[in-house]
């Protein structure tokens, strides 16, 4: 039997030639069998992105990245003035829309959460300068997508957070964070 290269997916066994190649879903010549011409038939449609039984093509996803609070559990007091985020990543990863939740309890708890964006040692803003995670932040915003550098699995994205004023006494500001962002899988 001659050598010959296919692109795409053959489904059964092929005794024969084949002359041409399967491209995707389209038929690029033609099996030969015993002297007789068989069509390969398209690839059926619940093969969706599949380049073979089980082999999905490249392709990417918007998906979760939780940050986690490396301190206090993400609550801001008297005592616990700054908390830094963490996500660690397991697969490639570019974060594009960052959201913040915030519960503040007592009259003091006033302070706007400040902080910077890190995606390993890279900063992700224009200036050095701290920013009001809340504005950019709210889940009501629109229009705040970002474009953080993507990176490769392993790499931490870190958000190290102050507040603009401390409460005092009792009073607490809790935040969680999260991104938003494209996954390659």
């Amino acid at each position: 039997m001659a050598h010959f290269d296919v692109v795409g997916s053959v489904m059964g066994d092929v005794d024969g030639d084949v002359e041409g190649s399967v491209m995707g879903d389209e038929v690029v010549g033609v099996v030969t069998r015993g002297g007789h011409m068989m069509r390969l038939p398209k690839k059926p449609g619940w093969r969706g992105g599949e380049l073979a039984p089980g082999v999905q093509a490249p392709g990417e996803g918007m998906v979760m990245l939780p940050m986690t609070a490396q301190q206090n559990g993400g609550t801001f007091s008297a005592t616990v003035t700054s908390i830094t985020w963490q996500g660690q990543l397991q697969k490639p990863y570019r974060a594009e829309r960052f959201l913040v939740s915030v519960v503040r309890t007592g009259t003091t708890a006033t302070g706007r959460l400040l902080g910077q964006i890190f995606v390993g040692t890279d900063l992700q803003g224009a200036e050095i300068a701290g920013f009001d995670l809340e504005l950019i932040g709210t889940p009501t915003a629109f229009g705040t997508r970002l474009t953080l550098i993507q990176a490769p699995p392993g790499v931490l994205i870190r958000i190290p957070v102050v507040l603009s004023n401390n409460p005092t006494g009792a009073d607490t500001i809790f935040a969680s964070q999260l991104f938003l962002g494209r996954i390659i899988h």
